[in-house]
């Protein structure tokens, strides 16, 4: 950000200070501060201070916080007296002024600060606690119904370096792209001038009638349309849309509906790129691909991904199962868990926002995934979040393009925006991960996901997972308002990130206006008011009411009548804003007035926007002009499929180079291990979630006797009072792609699988997500590996659709994101091939559920599951990558489906029976980072002996991650009832559960490797502790 851009909002000079008018309308300044009061802490201030401590280690003495509200409303003294005292401020830890800066009141900060930061969002971007402060000002006075507040956040600074770049520090504080910052330098602190921020007036938009779009020019013209109106469409699409406009019947219709015969308008146009978006229409999965590989001779032609080796897989394990309820065409896919009830999940994923507003990227991201669960079949509920990132390492200092921010603000803001979306709402965070690589510097990848539960049937017998419109409903938008925020987001997802990249599409979410309408829908769905719901996300209004109109076969939608957060947005805005906290619902005509007076009594807005009809036509009109006329194949089938080349060659990497170690260094080796960003402990990350709310938890994210070992899976139980459980889980390693992506993929479900079998799950009810972030994979001069990544994508869908088939694994819902590139300073990064599997299962009897963590000393350990020479792509190689240079190798590790799911039944057998202390993968860092883990569980140390494990060297029995293998303890007693149910697996004892102080590992009578459990610890848990004492 421009230097001279932190200052246009100027210094205010010492009080007295009166509400600056604007308009007619005084602009009061309300500031509240905490007291200074033993045990109180301002935490805000506090937070900074330890964020630049241990981001920038910098040092500074003291930070203070100043809330600030700028009310702009015509108010008495006495009325804002009142509002200070019995609405901003508590008055046991608070204190506040009105009209007065708490900077000069000696008694609150006796000593004038080195520096004062006041920060502030830009007009236009959503204020929550500006909203929620404005709902309290109307219940104290009802009559200011015009009042508008916004607020600021001033941070003080006293003992800062001498040396601080103060420009670089207000940077690193705020975010440019939505939020102003004003500062007070030191110099101007001692003269008690202090930072000012004017009120965010909205500027009015500008109503600009529709227009035509003349197509009737040269291909090059085409694509420069497209390009300019970040439409995302290529040119054999731009023809399509042209050619549809040279159809005489076309034309001859339009003529007759008053519309321009031969040319789109801007809605229809704005309405097919939203359609046609591969954020929407997944055309890569769609696509007619040729496939060569060079390695076996195949030439091979796929038609559709997608079709091939996701739905059908599916299709035909629904033939077999009758608990595949809805699966591919609604928002989440559904099964059913018990006779009486559903269970749902979805994944998404919000990378482009999230690298632009970490913080409001998330939290859209997060809140939306609620919303498609509320949107599910005829509504659910959600009761529990996951979250997956993928962000550059924490402490990266390499070269950071112009444009990014650094890895670490970019965790610390995605992380604040899922926390705030789901500890706000109401709904528990339960499982998750958090990877690192360098090339998620250009695009972090956010993974937000929610489970959902719903009746089987509603009280009027239909069943809650189908929607039932008919021509004559009545379309509602429900809940929030239209605005300029969230214009082509959708297709903005479809297109790489660079530096210009649109603010527009940026959004932040309000978990409490969305948690009213959540209540709302649920009431009006049981009382069988709801034909149809699905909630306005990409593409805002034209998908989801042009989406839903395929059922009845038309919709009619009037735009003027739409509520707006600011007068003036065009017609085509109005149609794609994907403005948050909306849902699209469908009402019978009879039961229009029982759905507004349900409304009503919750507070939230509702609007009829339509009608569905039979029509065969999305038409949009503004008042009594139609805009937009789109027939319905037109619409949702014209779009030309892709023809895509696809050619594999496998890469070939060097070896790592082992280093000659004893058994010390092994075991500093392993300490490194533990303290890598992929294995380190993220419990000051998730302890920052509610995973207790609603209280349905069983097994947890961490565990044992100090409650900090690492779970596998998340098990709830959803109907208070009941054992009956449901399980999620889920698997993420994308470095296996830098080898093969057959590979990366088979050990994602895996791991899902397998992380599921550790608590219990019941493997006949398992199904499954595929949520794939790739890289470009069309061949291109700005991309031209196109053939080798799309490769990549061939053989993970291949992979899917082996292990989903071998573990009868459905996959129900999913979700694919595939251009996550940045383009920035001329630097193109690219993240790597990453598939996010996740399993969602029936779990009979949590009571039988088994944690992680070791319990008792003299338990026996077990390794189930074989070990092999497979260390390639393993975290260690990419340690010693680092270290001593040498490569990844690669002998990546391979899947045995079949080996893998009989161990994993048998296992899940034993659980039944209560033989199983504790089960515990083992995955990245290899077996002895699974054993630390679970040491950490009961705060001891063992000797492991590896003589079980044949034909691997050391490094591969300590650190290698082949698949379908778990540690498992088992009682003495139960050890010969478990040998005979897993007798036909290799099943390796490997030692006793101890309390020693130290974590060895023997081979034949030999110490191979030796540390110290306290260190262990120390460095699994300092990595990611980036704030406060460890």
């Amino acid at each position: 950000m421009a230097t001279a851009g932190l200052f246009k909002d100027g210094l205010r000079k010492p009080p007295p200070r009166r509400g600056r008018r604007m308009d007619t309308t005084p602009v009061h300044l309300i500031e509240v501060t905490p007291r200074e009061l033993p045990g109180l802490q301002d935490t805000r201030g506090e937070s900074i201070r330890s964020m630049l401590s241990a981001d920038h280690n910098l040092t500074i003495e003291t930070v203070r916080s100043i809330t600030g509200y700028q009310v702009k409303a015509k108010l008495s003294a006495e009325q804002l007296l009142q509002s200070l005292q019995d609405l901003f401020t508590d008055p046991i830890i608070e204190q506040g002024t009105v009209n007065n800066s708490l900077l000069d009141v000696s008694e609150i900060f006796p000593e004038k600060p080195d520096l004062a930061i006041m920060i502030g969002f830009k007009p236009g971007v959503t204020d929550n606690a500006a909203q929620a402060a404005l709902d309290g000002l109307l219940t104290l006075f009802p009559e200011q119904e015009d009042a508008q507040i916004s607020t600021t956040m001033t941070y003080l600074f006293w003992g800062l370096p001498e040396d601080l770049d103060t420009h670089w520090l207000a940077n690193t504080l705020h975010n440019p792209m939505i939020e102003r910052a004003a500062m007070a330098k030191p110099e101007q602190c001692a003269e008690s001038i202090w930072p000012q921020l004017s009120f965010p007036d909205r500027p009015p938009a500008t109503f600009t009638s529709p227009a035509t779009i003349d197509l009737e020019v040269d291909d090059e013209t085409l694509i420069q349309i497209s390009e300019e109106g970040l439409l995302a469409l290529n040119l054999e699409e731009m023809q399509a849309v042209q050619g549809h406009y040279r159809n005489p019947d076309i034309q001859a219709q339009r003529e007759q509906l008053g519309l321009p015969p031969n040319a789109p308008t801007d809605v229809e146009l704005e309405c097919l790129a939203q359609t046609w978006s591969e954020h929407c229409s997944h055309k890569i999965f769609a696509a007619k691909i040729h496939h060569v590989d060079t390695v076996t001779g195949e030439d091979a032609e796929i038609n559709s991904l997608f079709k091939t080796h996701i739905m059908q897989p599916t299709l035909d394990m629904q033939q077999q199962v009758d608990w595949l309820l809805s699966i591919f065409h609604d928002n989440s896919g559904v099964i059913e868990w018990t006779k009486d009830w559903s269970l749902c999940i979805k994944a998404e994923t919000h990378n482009s926002p999230s690298a632009l507003d970490p913080f409001g990227g998330a939290m859209t991201g997060i809140v939306g995934v609620n919303r498609d669960i509320l949107g599910t079949g005829l509504g659910a509920r959600p009761i529990a979040n996951m979250d997956v990132f993928c962000f550059g390492p924490p402490d990266f200092s390499g070269h950071l393009p112009g444009g990014l921010f650094h890895p670490s603000r970019v965790l610390r803001g995605v992380h604040a925006g899922i926390r705030a979306g789901g500890n706000e709402s109401g709904i528990p965070t339960v499982n998750g991960a958090i990877v690192f690589d360098d090339r998620f510097i250009g695009k972090p990848l956010v993974y937000a996901g929610t489970v959902g539960i719903m009746p089987r049937h509603l009280p009027d017998g239909r069943e809650s997972h189908d929607k039932t419109p008919e021509p004559g409903d009545i379309v509602y938008m429900l809940g929030g308002r239209v605005g300029s925020d969230g214009i082509h987001g959708a297709t903005f997802s479809s297109l790489e990130l660079t530096e210009e990249s649109p603010s527009s599409a940026v959004q932040i979410g309000d978990p409490i206006t969305q948690k009213k309408m959540l209540d709302m829908v649920l009431e009006a769905r049981d009382a069988g008011l709801i034909q149809v719901i699905t909630d306005n996300g990409a593409g805002g209004l034209s998908s989801s009411v042009g989406e839903m109109a395929e059922l009845t076969g038309g919709a009619e939608l009037d735009l003027a009548v739409v509520p707006l957060k600011q007068p003036g947005l065009s017609p085509w805005e109005i149609l794609v804003s994907e403005s948050q906290e909306r849902m699209t619902v469908g009402v019978r005509q009879n039961d229009v007035e029982a759905f507004e007076a349900l409304a009503e009594l919750h507070e939230v807005e509702a609007t009829a926007v339509g009608t569905f009809t039979n029509s065969g036509a999305f038409i949009v009109k503004h008042g009594e002009s139609t805009v937009a006329h789109l027939p319905m194949d037109f619409m949702h089938d014209g779009c030309p499929q892709l023809k895509l080349e696809s050619e594999w060659t496998p890469p070939v990497h060097e070896n790592p180079i082992y280093p000659d170690v004893d058994a010390e260094g092994m075991g500093s080796i392993l300490e490194r291990i533990m303290a890598r960003p992929n294995i380190a402990s993220k419990e000051w990350w998730v302890r920052q979630y509610d995973h207790e709310v609603i209280a349905q938890s069983v097994i947890k994210p961490f565990c044992g006797v100090n409650h900090d070992a690492p779970g596998d899976a998340a098990v709830i139980a959803p109907l208070h009072g009941e054992t009956r459980g449901a399980v999620v889980s889920c698997g993420i390693v994308p470095r296996y792609s830098d080898i093969d992506a057959y590979a990366m993929t088979a050990a994602s479900i895996d791991e899902a699988v397998r992380n599921a079998v550790c608590v219990g799950v019941d493997l006949d009810k398992i199904a499954g997500l595929d949520n794939f972030c790739w890289p470009d994979p069309i061949e291109s001069e700005k991309t031209p590996d196109g053939r080798y990544k799309l490769a990549q994508l061939v053989r993970s869908n291949r992979a899917l659709d082996d292990v989903c088939r071998a573990y009868n694994l459905p996959c129900i819902s999913g979700k694919d994101s595939m251009k996550n590139d940045a383009k920035l300073d001329g630097q193109k990064i690219s993240i790597p091939p990453t598939l996010l599997y996740t399993v969602l299962g029936d779990h009979q009897d949590v009571r039988k559920a088994v944690s992680s963590d070791f319990k008792d000393c003299g338990d026996t350990i077990f390794l189930l599951g074989e070990t092999h020479q497979e260390l390639g792509a393993s975290e260690l190689s990419y340690m010693l990558a680092e270290e001593t240079g040498g490569g990844i190798g690669n002998d990546v590790p391979q899947i045995d489906t079949t080996r893998n799911l009989a161990l994993y039944r048998a296992l899940t057998s034993a659980m039944d029976e209560g033989l199983v202390r504790s089960a515990h993968d083992c995955s990245d860092g290899g077996l002895a980072a699974a054993i630390a883990e679970c040491c950490f569980g009961c705060d001891g140390g063992t000797t492991i002996t590896l003589d079980g494990l044949e034909d691997v060297d050391n490094w591969a029995a300590l650190f290698g991650e082949s698949l379908g293998r778990i540690v498992v303890t088992v009682t003495p007693e139960n050890v010969q009832r478990f040998g005979n149910i897993m007798g036909n697996h290799s099943v390796t004892k490997l030692g006793q559960v101890g309390d020693k102080e130290t974590l060895e590992f023997t081979r034949d009578g030999e110490t191979v490797l030796s540390a110290n459990l306290a260190a262990l610890l120390a460095s699994w848990k300092g990595t990611l502790h980036m704030g406060g004492d460890v």
